[in-house]
């Protein structure tokens, strides 16, 4: 079964959207700061404002509501928040930009309000921040890039493991769900990667900066997959659906099917799209309709959590009132 439905749906977006802003916002806006080291670089977009606490909050009722409708529809629900790379590296911060306070509490803020209105969120900053790797020569995310390493993505899907295991509804629903064997292999050296959407955005003429180097890891299937046994792919029960965090390209996908030991499906969208025109656009989809999950991974970048789906800087083409949003998947959950 081809893995990626949404290929409709996925666009190239303008490199400033890429960091969650539009051309609009984006025009004399500088979407970048440098490290303390020269190899190191940040989006300011990362910094959070109190002015954006009621969008936040927006968010979280929204998230909460979404939730409640999909237990309804014996669908489990685990929330993935991606920590911003400035807390998680704050220590490559210039003096001139360091972390503050507000941003630095904002996860787990949002993480406390998610988990009082029972929403089930796979708390990633706690485990980012305490791994040893944070401070190593495989750090957890990309130093050029906006997205997380190859040893980030596998941390986040052992969280996530970890997470399921502890929370009764979503290890029900991976119970639920067909095994597969999938076996890891860790690559012997560094190698280069393309990933490096912060230095195309570098002002013309900016010093050059050289191929940044990763360590990756190959997941492969060890067994006969029953699912393909059975239809075609028709009893893959997990959807794993997110920004381009999700994307195959950061190991994110299959680092889940190693540590769930599940074969998945995987959705990755652009975002200018958002999360909210994704979910919606994905539970119309034959995907959904002939292949319900019984548990869905929302990944959703921290810095997601300001732009609810009314947000008025998104692409107006998937701007959606905030009622409709739950209107629509109340609809289509039914």
């Amino acid at each position: 079964m081809k893995k990626r439905i949404f290929n409709k749906l996925i666009i190239c977006a303008a490199l400033s959207a890429g960091f969650g802003l539009t051309l609009v916002q984006a025009q004399g806006y500088q979407p970048i700061v440098g490290g303390k080291n020269s190899d190191w670089l940040f989006t300011p977009y990362e910094f959070a404002l109190q002015s954006d606490a009621q969008d936040t909050q927006v968010t979280v009722q929204l998230l909460e509501k979404a939730n409640a409708l999909f237990a309804r529809s014996g669908i489990a629900l685990a929330v993935v928040i991606v920590p911003s790379k400035i807390r998680i590296h704050a220590d490559q911060l210039p003096a001139s930009n360091p972390l503050d306070a507000y941003t630095a509490g904002k996860y787990d803020n949002i993480v406390k309000a998610l988990t009082a209105g029972g929403v089930a969120v796979v708390n990633l900053n706690q485990a980012f921040l305490s791994s040893p790797l944070r401070q190593s020569d495989t750090p957890l995310f990309l130093r050029l890039d906006t997205h997380w390493s190859p040893s980030g993505a596998m941390l986040a899907a052992e969280t996530i493991k970890v997470g399921i295991d502890a929370t009764p509804a979503l290890k029900t629903a991976l119970a639920a769900t067909a095994e597969e064997k999938f076996a890891l292999t860790w690559a012997k050296q560094k190698s280069n990667t393309r990933a490096r959407d912060m230095v195309r955005l570098m002002p013309p003429g900016s010093a050059a900066f050289p191929p940044e180097q990763i360590l990756s890891f190959k997941v492969s299937k060890t067994s006969a997959s029953q699912a393909g046994l059975l239809g075609g792919g028709d009893n893959i029960g997990i959807t794993v659906i997110g920004s381009s965090y999700t994307n195959k390209n950061t190991g994110y996908p299959d680092a889940l099917r190693y540590t769930l030991q599940r074969e998945l499906l995987d959705i990755s969208l652009p975002v200018d799209q958002g999360p909210w025109y994704g979910m919606d656009a994905y539970l119309r989809d034959d995907a959904f309709k002939t292949r319900k999950p019984k548990l869905i991974i929302w990944e959703i970048p921290e810095r997601e959590f300001r732009s609810p789906p009314n947000n008025k800087y998104r692409d107006p083409r998937y701007v959606i009132d905030n009622n409709e949003w739950v209107s629509r998947i109340t609809s289509l959950l039914k």
